[in-house]
Parts: C-alpha cells; structure tokens; sequence
C-alpha cells in the first residue's frame, strides 16, 4: 500500500472521479473522531485494486490521505494529477 496525502479542496471532486472511472465503493463508513472532530472513509475497488480515502476534520482542520494498492496507484496519481490541473 501506497500513503497519498490528498489536498482536502479536491476530496469531493475526487470522489466524483473515481465513480466516473468505474471503481465501485465496496465499503463506507463515517462518524466522531477524538471527541473534538469527524471524519469518514470510503474504499473503493475496480479490478484487483483498491483505493482507500480518509478524511478528518478536528476543529476545523481537515486531513486527507489515500491508502492505494499497488494495482491502482498509476491510476489513482493520474487522476489526482488531472485534479491539480484543473485546481490550479
């Protein structure tokens, strides 16, 4: 598994992305994290590949990271690469 810090500005548009793509959710979830904030996490799958997405936000502070299997992660970076260009 391949760790990608992703600019939380471009997570919905990520989100969008990947089902245009055809990677299907297989699980989400969502809820409280450390009293003071939330979060939520969806993995999606398409093939062998596996995309994992964590959001958190504590106070107003929002993190996101992707968790990529080795399958995905060319397409996963194309993708994200296509999402910077266009946020630029």
């Amino acid at each position: 598994m391949e760790l990608i810090t992703l600019n939380p500005s471009l997570c919905d548009a990520f989100k969008e992305s990947m089902l245009s793509n055809q990677w299907h959710i297989s699980h989400q979830d969502a809820g409280q994290t450390h009293l003071v904030g939330w979060g939520y996490e969806i993995t999606w799958q398409k093939s062998s590949g596996s995309v994992t997405l964590r959001y958190f936000d504590k106070q107003g502070v929002a993190s996101v990271f992707l968790e990529v299997s080795q399958e995905a992660l060319s397409e996963t970076q194309a993708l994200i690469d296509q999402l910077n260009a266009r946020n630029e």
